[in-house]
C-alpha cells in the first residue's frame, strides 16, 4: 500500500508516542511503501527546519527514524519549501492545490501572512494550514492510497467527502490502519 505520511506524524514518530509506535508498525510493515513530503511545519521550524536547513529536516527525519523512506516534493513556496526540493507547478497543479484548500479551510478566517510574519504564532497557523494542503496534494498527484493523519481536519464530514473526490483516497489515523 503506498502511504503518505502527514508532518503530525513525523512529529509522533520523533516523541515516541504511543502513535508514534503504531505509525512506526505500519511504516516497518513491507506491505506499505511509505512516503515523507519535502515541507516543514511550524513545529519542525522550532527545530531549524527552514527553507534554506534541508539538513535540519534530513536530521528530524533521522530522529524520527525514517530517513529511509521516499520523499515527495511539493510546489516551491517562498520562505516555505526547501529551495531545491521542488516541482515547477502547472496550471491544473496550481487549481489541485487551490482545491484542497478550499476543502480543508474554505471556512477559516484568511491569516495575512506579510503582515503578521511567518514566525508568529498566527504565521504558525498560516504555514501548518500551507503544509496540510501542500502535503495532500503531493500525495493526490502521486498517486498514494492512503494519507496517514492524526489531524481530524482531513476527516470532518464536511471536508472528507471532498478531499476524496479530489483524489485523496483513504485519510486514515495510524489507529485505524
Amino acid at each position: 500500500m503506498k502511504i503518505t505520511l502527514d508532518h503530525n506524524c513525523i512529529i509522533n514518530l520523533e516523541n515516541r508516542t504511543d502513535i508514534g509506535k503504531a505509525i512506526e508498525a505500519i511504516v516497518s510493515d513491507k506491505k506499505n511503501n511509505c512516503f515523507v513530503v519535502n515541507i516543514g511545519a511550524s513545529e519542525m521550524r522550532e527545530k531549524g527546519v527552514r527553507p534554506d536547513h534541508y539538513e535540519k529536516f534530513e536530521e528530524l527525519l533521522a530522529a524520527a527514524g525514517i530517513s529511509r523512506l521516499p520523499r515527495l516534493n511539493p510546489m516551491p513556496i517562498l520562505d516555505v519549501t526547501f529551495f531545491d526540493r521542488c516541482i515547477l507547478a502547472d496550471e491544473d497543479m496550481i487549481k489541485l492545490a487551490t482545491a484542497i484548500e478550499d476543502a480543508l479551510f474554505s471556512e477559516a478566517s484568511r491569516i495575512d501572512i506579510a503582515s503578521v510574519g511567518l514566525d508568529s504564532p498566527a504565521g504558525g497557523k498560516w504555514l501548518n494550514r500551507l503544509c496540510d494542503v501542500h502535503s495532500m496534494w503531493c500525495h493526490i498527484r502521486n498517486g498514494n492510497e492512503v494519507f496517514l493523519t492524526t489531524d481530524s481536519n482531513f476527516t470532518k464530514a464536511t471536508k472528507l467527502p471532498r478531499l476524496v473526490a479530489l483524489g485523496a483516497g483513504r485519510i486514515s489515523h495510524p489507529n485505524e490502519l
